[in-house]
C-alpha cells in the first residue's frame, strides 16, 4: 500500500496564498524559524519529481485484518463512553434523591422542635409516619 502525502502543489489554499510568488514562502519561513543572517533562506531549491514513496509492510489480508481491529477498538470505546455516561447519569439522579431525603429529614426535626404533631409534619414532609416517629424519638 502507498502511503499519500500533502502535496503543497495541489493544496488549493497553498496554491492561493503562495501561487507564483516563491518571495512570500521564503519570507514566511524565514519568520518562523527565526533564523540568523546567515541562515535565511535566499534561494528555491527544486527537488526531484519523484521521491520514494513509504510501502506498506502489510499484506493484504493483514491490512483488513488490523482496519478491523481498530474498528472493533472504535466501537468498544463508544460503548464504554455511553456506560460511563449512563452511569454518571444513574449516579446523579441517586444523589439527588438522597439530597431530598436529607431535606425533608432535616425540615421534619425542626417541624417536630416547632411542637408539630408526627401526622402534620409527615404530611407536610411526604416522609413515612414511621421515620418522623423514630425521629421524634431520638
Amino acid at each position: 500500500m502507498v502511503m499519500k502525502y500533502l502535496d503543497p502543489k495541489a493544496d488549493l489554499t497553498f496554491k492561493k496564498i503562495f501561487g507564483n510568488h516563491p518571495d512570500r514562502l521564503k519570507n514566511l519561513l524565514n519568520t518562523l524559524q527565526s533564523l540568523n543572517e546567515d541562515e535565511l533562506i535566499r534561494q528555491q531549491q527544486y527537488l526531484p519529481t519523484t521521491e520514494d514513496l513509504e510501502v506498506s509492510g502489510f499484506t493484504d489480508a493483514e491490512l483488513r485484518a488490523y482496519d478491523k481491529f481498530w474498528d472493533s477498538v472504535s466501537v468498544e470505546r463508544t460503548l464504554l463512553d455511553d456506560r460511563y455516561q449512563k452511569g454518571m447519569e444513574k449516579g446523579m439522579e441517586k444523589g439527588r434523591a438522597e439530597g431530598k431525603h436529607e431535606a425533608n429529614t432535616e425540615t421534619a426535626q425542626r417541624l417536630l422542635t416547632m411542637g408539630l404533631s408526627a401526622e402534620q409534619v409527615a404530611k407536610a414532609t411526604q416522609l413515612p409516619l414511621e421515620i418522623i416517629k423514630n425521629l421524634s424519638n431520638s
